[in-house]
């Protein structure tokens, strides 16, 4: 490198990706060898999904670049189009910044438009948490930005055989854990009291009603399936049905994602809450990272399609209700039971799950040490040895 610092580009468009960084970028932040880079896109810079991009302002760290590549609709047509707004983005700050490295992360579509404009620009792509196995488009995401990427950053043994057996160099393929692991297992521990009480303080409105600390609280988070994209309506139907027999507990919704069918489902949601008189049901759009850590520390049950309910959960022994395709095969704890989306079968294992209690916990997904070890291989690694015309290794 000529005693020149290695110039790094993380690029991030939501809540769930920057919390994969973060402690990565924390251990960047003091090697003089290296300059980290931000963009920010997606998600990130809206106000109806709680504009993160200032979470990580307010972590003290700069955001070198924003693209506003999200269009109106959520269809997927809009998604389709959304990744061109952002490769032609992409391509224009990669050519003035010229990175060394360009790091994309796990499978969204926002970052099939790094991992494609990188690899055209011969820039090195290491990529985080590539090899897992899921339901929706994200499983064909994440292979693709796999077979871009040069450097592999899988969060479990299982992931790191598959990559392999993908055809990439074994040398090149790092089980390093999940770096959210670092964060679920650093974050301060309160009591469901005290988070509630946050809730009700630092994020509620004034004038909405307040979530009744004193009763126990059920999470749900339910993203549209987009390969299922018709049916995000009906599927969330199902799901309030069952919610709605647990009259005696606060629903906690956090609001779906940008994918296509995300309208879909938060507009259902809110349609219920009017129409069923569910005063006890509670949508948020974005809960700080701390706090919703101690959700799921502290629920009663976790219900849903989301992968935290399925990778962060198991640290806690929290008992999960997984509700349809979209985390289909993922790696899993004995905390997690699989519901399809039918409002009896939710509800049986919902109340199955609750009377079941706390599970033993498991860190399947890292040991709290992942972004040391990522941050260590990404300043150190030696870029002269990776070969941007790739090779299958079968």
């Amino acid at each position: 490198m000529d005693n020149q610092k290695r110039k790094i580009c993380f690029v991030t468009g939501n809540r769930a990706e920057y919390s994969r960084i973060k402690t990565v970028l924390e251990h960047l932040r003091g090697d003089s060898s290296v300059d980290c880079y931000i963009v920010a896109m997606g998600s990130h810079l809206l106000e109806s999904f709680g504009k993160t991009v200032n979470d990580i302002i307010e972590d003290g760290y700069r955001v070198d670049y924003k693209i506003f590549m999200e269009l109106e609709g959520r269809e997927p047509s809009t998604m389709a189009k959304s990744v061109g707004i952002a490769t032609c983005d992409l391509a224009t700050y990669f050519e003035n910044k010229r990175p060394d490295l360009v790091v994309a992360l796990m499978d969204r579509y926002e970052n099939i438009a790094v991992a494609i404009t990188a690899a055209f620009m011969n820039i090195p792509i290491a990529h985080m948490q590539g090899g897992e196995v899921t339901g929706t488009i994200d499983e064909s995401v994440r292979h693709t930005i796999t077979k871009l990427s040069h450097i592999h950053f899988p969060a479990t043994e299982q992931s790191k055989e598959r990559i392999i057996r993908m055809g990439e160099r074994a040398d090149m393929v790092f089980n390093v854990g999940d770096p959210a692991s670092d964060l679920l297992l650093s974050t301060e521990k309160l009591t469901a009291e005290e988070t509630l009480n946050f809730l009700n303080e630092k994020v509620l409105d004034a004038g909405q009603e307040k979530l009744n600390p004193n009763k126990p609280y059920i999470l749900a988070v339910q993203h549209p399936v987009t390969t299922e994209f018709g049916s995000a309506s009906e599927q969330i139907q199902e799901s309030l049905f069952a919610l709605k027999e647990l009259k005696d507990t606060n629903v906690i919704f956090l609001a779906p994602n940008i994918d296509a069918g995300g309208l879909h489902i938060l507009n259902g949601i809110n349609k219920f809450k009017a129409e069923y008189k569910m005063d006890n049901l509670f949508i948020f759009k974005h809960i700080p990272h701390d706090i919703f850590v101690n959700l799921m520390r502290n629920t009663n049950c976790i219900v849903g399609n989301s992968s935290s309910g399925i990778r962060e959960t198991c640290y806690f022994g929290t008992p999960t209700v997984n509700i349809g395709t979209r985390q289909q095969n993922r790696e899993r704890g004995p905390n997690v039971i699989d519901a399809l989306y039918n409002r009896s079968r939710i509800y049986e294992a919902v109340m199955s799950q609750i009377n079941h209690g706390r599970y033993e916990p498991e860190f399947l997904y890292g040991d709290g040490k992942s972004g040391a070890r990522i941050a260590n291989i990404l300043a150190n690694i030696d870029l002269s040895k990776i070969e941007i015309q790739k090779k299958i290794t079968y």
